[in-house]
């Protein structure tokens, strides 16, 4: 660069400088420059149309004003706000009574309309003509309607009443009429947009979805098909997005069915009985998981909830979310499968482990803290001396340990942490110099936190490394402790995995005196090894995870909440593969236990039963990506997007990005504020607030404080939220919401609202696709009236790639307005001129200096991200259609073969017993968990389940665990004691012993009675001995489920820190809970005991007395669960969902719900004993005493 370009940029710096200066944000002649360009950025409008419609409100102002002009700003304001809000272009035109038709301008321009009545036909609309419908249907490029399609339906629609020939269309015609004459007899007499979209549906062979725009009458369109349908005898499901979407579209169009004598009803919050009649209607509304639901209880659990119903026909409302954003949503009943409690001693482990690791600035993870002596210990070769003496003794010699400390720890191995307290790290580093020099397999990088927080390595020197020798990176901590360091993610995880994997053991094995080991039966091996890189990754990923964001802790636990999409929280939900009881533990709520799923059904599965006959109905289909992919997942299926019935008003005010999350709060604050209050040009409006998740809402609610008296939070479904749609919103009013304000919602606002512009909808994040973008915009503007909407998003909250792109627009924008541009001189040209016109002086021009001012180019980073989201988008979906429907097919292929091989078991003569299809059930589930992979092939799946299942039926067959299941054998023991049949179930018990006597306290248990009773009150000495012996072996069993059950407890609260609150939590309690049923067992085995061994004494014999299990609490512990059975008949009665959910969470069940545990397991029933005395009996043990 020269010298001349050095001066010419520094005098454009220097002039930019001054003009911003010069200008205030609050200047009002700025607003007014920022509604002319909002014309042209958000309206569309060139900038040569805004500067022509400026001059002619000018002219149209001289026109009609003397010499006063201090006015115009104001009188401007509300002409452009006026044009704003009623969204008017260019190209629109107003047709007068003479049929005659004007633009805007040429309105503003005819002196004959005055103010008033120029507001009024701005605001005017008419609703459109078929041939208009027709005309925007032919013009969109992504419906798929050709022209005799569109001919015919202007048959049909255009003449209702025209009965020419015998051919299908007049059939339909009739169809119409008839269902015309009902909906308007019963709500309203249906729009042209509502029976052009009733034509296409009936008119389509095959499939059909149809684009409605959000409040233009879906749920009549809905009726009115579904109607026709039945008519022709077709049995139509319609599935709602929620079940108080389908209970409301029930009940607001039950008097419609009714008129035309078509029997209707809603499958949601119903018993079996009742679905069974819900199913025998023409007409059933619902959900899909409750349509799922009732399809595994019929085909997995033989409920014969459909009966004679099929797949005929389904109509989806808010169909792009059920396809595409809950595709992949699985619905399944849960199975009892008691045994994988076994495995919560290992995820508490594993939970505690991972809270072991933590980060150190960026780059660099640590983990668990551990003396230097077991650091030196695992780094040495096994063919190296490594007495832990020895070690100790160099540590003496370095100074490291006190002359004499060797041999006091001799003595006591506790005292090496007391003798190492003062150590510091320098002294460490000293020590591992020595052991480097005396151990060649040693070889460590060690370092420690300088005075700065930052990591520091110490002893820096050259070392060779080789192939077989690394380095091993450590941090030495003052007290003698060591961390280990890594680099990558996944050197911590192989970490994790070989902490846990120390501490596992399968049984039967010899149990060790240690406390802290994880003992899991043998028969869980397989799932454990092939799950255990899982689980640890998901303990890892819930600390990362945030309370009110991707999830929210209710009364009845840790529920995941749809943040991305709906907002909905999910209280049917549960994560797999150990997350959720992860972050039960992170919260100390109570603990479930994991389940393996046995039956299965996938949204998509559940459509693609209905084949071709699938019509769905929604605001956003969304762009090409999405349409296409619904059509290569659903086939023969089409999309059509029908216009709206009037010409749609939403302005959308430019997005903007912010920095911090500092500014993005005080930008919403302000823009609301804005909002709520009166202008110069507006009365106030009302707000609608969308935020990602629950968290940032109350941020929001926070901060606008007393800024907005009348707000409201809607953020949690679970809430009573009926007082923020009871009444319409007024000015003034603002609503903080989730997504949960999106899709669905229909908020009404006053009439003043409404004249000022309509709802105002704030979106303070970049949603993840453009459809529910569109949702919470729609939640605006509806039916022709007018409404606002801004995305206001920060930087801080977007994925990585995008803040890089952003920043990059924002420095390039800047640079590009710094060097070469004159805009702000121009609008201060612009301002002076305005002002001298105003007070009375000529006009300067001002068309041509504000020509300067607009530019078509957005310099928003907006619309930079929302097409890279975009880009993610599609990308996804192909991942969808690539990965994810692959693996849903083969999922639910499998199940249906399973299906198959029950259904042959269920039509044999020769029906299977409970315990044989339960233990069917089990092997099924565990096989998907542990041998599906989605890599294999479905071919290979499907021979290996074949084969699996042959050889599992063939051992149930002959009584024998599919997979080596002590369980089972006490669950077929069970059975056989029941019919009596003592001998073949004392086997039974001995099968479930010898297969792991270590958790067979229930068959230990069982067998001593059945033998006891299988000789009644003649017992020999041999049956009483073995029957002591099994009792005594069971409280041995019963005591290590006690101990995993503190291991447990001790695992997963280890990390907790709460000084402040000593009452027991959630998790406690439950935990607590569960080892006072143990007590109970414990106690009732021990006293038996003292019977069977006072009979041994005196030479008698023993009375067997049984009961069921819940015999086995003491009374006192069943007094709460009475106090709450008012309670429960109603909410039974009320047939609420979550209330029954949230009563049977309440801590008094934690005791009947930990028996119902134990009689999973096999303990169905207690015994209690009485000692008979014998004479005989009492001679002979005599005789035996002197022998």
């Amino acid at each position: 660069m020269d010298d001349a370009d050095s001066e010419e940029l520094f005098n454009r710096l220097t002039t930019s400088f001054i003009a911003h200066s010069l200008l205030t944000p609050n200047n009002d002649e700025v607003l007014l420059l920022k509604k002319l360009q909002g014309l042209v950025t958000n309206i569309k409008w060139r900038t040569t149309d805004v500067s022509e419609l400026f001059k002619a409100l000018l002219e149209r102002f001289e026109s009609t004003t003397t010499n006063d002009r201090s006015h115009l700003l104001s009188w401007m304001m509300k002409m452009l706000h006026c044009i704003e809000i009623n969204y008017i272009t260019p190209s629109w035109k107003f047709q007068d009574q003479d049929k005659s038709e004007k633009t805007v301008i040429q309105l503003v321009r005819d002196k004959t309309v005055s103010d008033d009545n120029l507001q009024k036909r701005l605001a005017n609309d008419k609703e459109k003509k078929l041939d208009e419908i027709l005309e925007e249907i032919r013009q969109q490029k992504l419906n798929h309607i050709d022209e005799k399609l569109l001919d015919d339906v202007r048959d049909i629609v255009s003449d209702l009443t025209s009965h020419n020939d015998g051919s299908h269309r007049s059939d339909l015609k009739k169809d119409l009429l008839k269902l015309c004459q009902a909906a308007e007899k019963t709500h309203f007499r249906p729009r042209l947009t509502q029976m052009v979209s009733w034509c296409l549906m009936a008119l389509s062979k095959t499939g059909q979805l149809i684009q409605v725009g959000t409040g233009e009458g879906k749920s009549c369109i809905v009726a009115m098909f579904a109607a026709f349908r039945a008519m022709r005898g077709d049995k139509v499901d319609i599935v709602s997005s929620s079940s108080v979407l389908a209970e409301r579209d029930l009940n607001d169009w039950l008097t419609f069915y009714k008129a035309l004598k078509i029997s209707v009803s809603c499958n949601t919050n119903k018993q079996v009985t009742d679905l069974k009649k819900c199913y025998e209607c023409q007409v059933v509304y619902g959900t899909a998981e409750q349509f799922a639901a009732d399809w595994l209880r019929h085909k997995f659990h033989r409920m014969d909830i459909f009966g004679q119903r099929e797949f005929q026909c389904v109509i989806v409302d808010e169909v792009d979310s059920l396809m595409l954003d809950k595709g992949h949503h699985v619905v399944y009943i849960s199975s009892d499968m008691p045994a994988l409690q076994h495995l919560n001693p290992l995820l508490a482990f594993i939970w505690d482990t991972a809270n072991q690791y933590s980060k150190i600035g960026t780059e660099t993870t640590v983990g668990r803290k551990s003396p230097f002596l077991q650091v030196v210990l695992e780094n040495i070769n096994k063919d190296e001396d490594k007495d832990q003496f020895t070690i100790l003794q160099m540590a003496e010699d370095t100074g490291v340990l006190a002359k004499g400390s060797v041999q006091d720890i001799r003595k006591n191995q506790n005292l090496l942490t007391e003798k190492t307290a003062n150590v510091s790290a320098d002294q460490l580093a000293e020590f591992f110099k020595t052991v480097e020099r005396r151990f060649p397999s040693c070889k460590f990088a060690v370092h420690c936190i300088n005075d700065h927080g930052a990591i520091e390595e110490l002893n820096k020197r050259p070392q060779i490394e080789t192939a077989d020798i690394q380095r091993v990176p450590l941090l030495l901590i003052n007290g003698g402790f060591c961390q280990y360091m890594y680099s990558d993610q996944d050197s911590v995880l192989k970490a994790a995995e070989e902490e846990v994997k120390r501490v596992l053991h399968f049984t039967p094995c010899e149990l060790s005196h240690d406390k802290g080991i994880c003992y899991v039966p043998g028969f869980l091996s397989d799932l454990v090894k092939s799950k255990l890189r899982v689980w640890i990754e998901n303990a890892f990923h819930a600390q990362t995870m945030t309370m009110d964001h991707e999830y929210v802790v209710e009364s009845h636990g840790v529920v995941p909440v749809d943040y991305s999409c709906t907002g909905v929280v999910e209280n049917n939900t549960k994560w797999t593969d150990g997350l959720q009881q992860f972050l039960e533990m992170k919260h100390k709520s109570k603990l479930s236990d994991m389940t393996a799923i046995t039956n299965y059904m996938s949204n998509v599965g559940l459509l693609q039963m209905y084949e071709d006959q699938i019509y769905g109905i929604t605001g956003t289909l969304g762009q090409q990506a999405e349409t296409e992919t619904l059509q290569k997942i659903y086939e023969s299926i089409k999309t059509c997007q029908i216009p709206s019935f009037k010409r749609r008003k939403l302005f959308e005010v430019e997005g903007v990005i912010v920095d911090d999350e500092k500014e993005w709060i005080e930008k919403i604050c302000n823009v609301v504020t804005a909002q709520i209050n009166q202008t110069l040009y507006r009365d106030r409006r009302a707000v609608l607030i969308i935020c990602e998740t629950i968290k940032q809402a109350k941020v929001l609610h926070d901060a606008l404080g007393d800024k907005a008296p009348n707000k409201r939070l809607y953020i949690n479904n679970n809430m009573d939220n009926t007082a923020i749609f009871a009444t319409k919103l007024n000015a003034g009013d603002v609503i903080i919401a989730t997504n949960l304000a999106g899709r669905g919602t229909d908020l009404q606002v006053s009439d003043d609202v409404k004249k000022a512009g309509g709802l105002f909808v704030v979106q303070t994040f970049l949603p993840k696709n453009a459809r529910v973008e569109a949702q919470a915009f729609g939640r605006t503007a509806r039916q022709g009236s007018p409404g606002s909407a801004q995305l206001i998003v920060c930087s801080s909250h977007l994925s990585e790639p995008l803040k890089l792109l952003v920043l990059t627009k924002k420095l390039l924008s800047l640079l590009k307005n710094i060097v070469i541009s004159v805009t702000p001189l121009h609008q201060k040209l612009f301002v002076m001129q305005f002002k001298s016109y105003q007070k009375g002086h000529r006009d300067e021009d001002m068309s041509w200096t504000l020509s300067n001012i607009l530019t078509e180019n957005s310099n928003s980073g907006i619309k930079l991200a929302k097409k890279v989201r975009d880009d993610f988008v599609a990308k996804r979906l192909a991942s969808y259609l690539e990965c994810d429907i692959p693996n849903m097919k083969k999922k639910q292929e499998l199940f249906s073969q399973y299906l198959k091989i029950l259904d042959g078991l269920h039509s044999s003569n020769n029906k299977p017993a409970g315990s044989y299809l339960s233990a069917l059930n089990e092997f099924w589930g565990m096989w998907r968990l542990t041998y599906f992979n989605d890599k294999h092939s479905i071919i290979h799946l499907k021979y290996r389940l074949h084969t699996d299942l042959h050889r599992a039926m063939e051992k149930l067959r002959n009584r024998e665990s599919p997979s080596s299941n002590l369980h089972h054998y006490t669950a077929f023991g069970n059975e056989l004691r029941e019919k009596e049949h003592l001998a073949e179930s004392i086997q039974m018990y001995t099968k479930a012993i010898q297969e792991d006597h270590c958790w067979a306290a229930i068959a230990y248990y069982n067998r001593a009675f059945a033998s006891l009773t299988q000789q009644n009150r003649s017992q020999d000495r041999n049956c009483i001995d073995q029957a002591l012996e099994d009792l005594q072996n069971a409280l041995k069993s019963v005591e290590l489920y006690c101990e995993q059950i503190e291991v447990t407890h001790r695992y997963a609260t280890q990390q907790i820190e709460d000084t402040h609150n000593d009452s027991d939590t959630r998790f406690d309690s439950h935990i607590k809970a569960r080892y006072r049923v143990l007590l109970f067992f414990k106690g009732n085995i021990i006293e038996a005991i003292k019977k069977v061994d006072r009979a041994k004494d005196v030479g008698g014999n023993v009375k067997v007395e049984e009961s069921l299990v819940h015999f086995l609490l003491p009374l006192v512990h069943l007094l709460p669960l009475a106090a709450l059975s008012i309670e429960s008949v109603t909410l039974i009665c009320n047939r609420d969902p979550l209330k029954v959910y949230q009563l049977i969470s309440h801590p008094s069940f934690d005791i009947l719900s930990e028996i119902k545990c134990l009689e999973s397991l096999g303990l169905t029933h207690i015994y209690t004993l009485d000692t008979l005395f014998s004479l005989g009996g009492f001679f002979s043990k005599l005789l035996r005493t002197k022998r």
